[in-house]
């Protein structure tokens, strides 16, 4: 009986009375305004604020402003069995039902129970660098996935104009994972990675990080993924800290990134206060300007941090685990751009060799700089500008 009241008040909304809502208001004039939709947080996320920067001052500059794209953003605020949220949801349609652009950085079957008005685009601009774990159709009917016939019944990802990727290696999977025509897989780069090419952003950085850390360390950005699910994410508690600074010493610096699905923060061992640290000041693209090498496991991190050549190191601890449970577009094996260890042991020695012997590391930079070819080819500092020019098109 609950579940057919859940099927019912479910089709009422998404085939009635969010079409309903949205045609109403698509029966306004449309307006050059540009809607950023926000699903998870309280902030404009990486993923939105360089093309907002420019239309923004696009916006500022135009003397005559209504021809000009107006930016807003609106935060949807998803939380499971949270009623509000389908406050919002109507909302939100009735926000962007007038609204020549709207952009994504994450899949809303909201937008997707409707027909979206003639002339309106709407962009996704997908919240990670190439292609990794599945997602989408890729894992429909899986266990980690969705019903395939609920996604067909309700989708997501049908009223794209585009989608933006990182190279034009992955658009395969990201047209198999939407379930759209691969035709509408562009890629023109990942708009925020433009800010691992500004000189300016960096140096600010590094000064920020160095007010606050001691200079003069190898600095060690370990940045995994997270477990379980969204609602009860958990992350990762194997890397031993007392058995890396017994093997690796006072000259480096841990910096554990967590996941923003993670709640829970890292509470440093005893006497280690100097040597690692649980980081929630500086954003995870910051912490990538600094770090010396990088430490993750199946996080999309390794596609940012390939654009600094620099080293990677794989902590894949629970790998036969992951893939039976997520999968991946590719063999973990032979894919990730760096050495795989599974202990903590493991991990202080590569650690010690990229270190201490040049060839190795050289060898490893070599195999990083291999991978940023293939599948960062369209992030080069100028996404951002490529992105604008195509949705302004015709």
């Amino acid at each position: 009986m609950k579940s057919s009241i859940k099927k019912g008040a479910k089709f009422l909304l998404y085939k009635i009375l969010f079409p309903l809502c949205y045609h109403l208001g698509a029966l306004r004039k449309r307006k050059e305004k540009a809607v950023f939709i926000e699903l998870q947080g309280l902030e404009l996320s990486s993923n939105f604020k360089e093309i907002w920067n420019e239309l923004e001052k696009a916006h500022r500059d135009i003397t005559n402003q209504e021809q000009s794209i107006v930016p807003v953003v609106f935060f949807l605020k998803y939380k499971k069995n949270d009623l509000g949220y389908y406050g919002r949801c109507f909302r939100l349609l009735w926000e962007i039902s007038d609204a020549a652009y709207l952009f994504l950085n994450d899949s809303c079957n909201v937008l997707g129970a409707f027909k979206l008005r003639k002339g309106s685009k709407l962009i996704q601009l997908w919240h990670a660098c190439g292609a990794f774990k599945k997602w989408g159709f890729s894992i429909a009917d899986a266990e980690y996935g969705e019903s395939r016939e609920e996604m067909i019944k309700y989708p997501y990802h049908k009223n794209y104009t585009f989608v933006t990727v990182s190279s034009k290696t992955v658009a395969w999977a990201y047209a198999e994972a939407f379930g759209i025509p691969i035709e509408k897989i562009e890629p023109l780069g990942i708009s925020r990675t433009d800010r691992y090419f500004d000189s300016e952003f960096i140096e600010k950085t590094k000064q920020r990080f160095f007010q606050r850390y001691p200079k003069g360390k190898k600095v060690i950005l370990y940045a995994p993924t997270f477990r379980k699910e969204r609602i009860n994410a958990e992350s990762p508690v194997e890397l031993d800290y007392e058995l890396l600074y017994r093997e690796l010493g006072t000259e480096y610096l841990f910096i554990e990134k967590r996941h923003p699905f993670v709640r829970s923060s890292l509470v440093p061992p005893k006497g280690l206060e100097d040597f690692v640290f649980c980081e929630e000041e500086f954003s995870v693209e910051e912490l990538l300007c600094v770090a010396d090498l990088l430490i993750t496991d199946y996080s999309s991190v390794m596609f940012d941090y390939s654009l600094f050549e620099r080293p990677i190191l794989f902590f894949a601890y629970d790998l036969n685990q992951y893939y039976d449970e997520r999968g991946f577009y590719y063999n973990y094996k032979e894919f990730v751009p760096g050495r795989i260890v599974s202990t903590t042991k493991e991990a202080a020695e590569e650690i010690h060799q990229l270190q201490e012997n040049e060839t190795i590391r050289q060898e490893a930079i070599e195999k990083v700089k291999k991978f940023r070819q293939s599948f960062m080819a369209s992030c080069d500092g100028n996404a951002t500008k490529r992105i604008i020019s195509e949705m302004t098109k015709g």
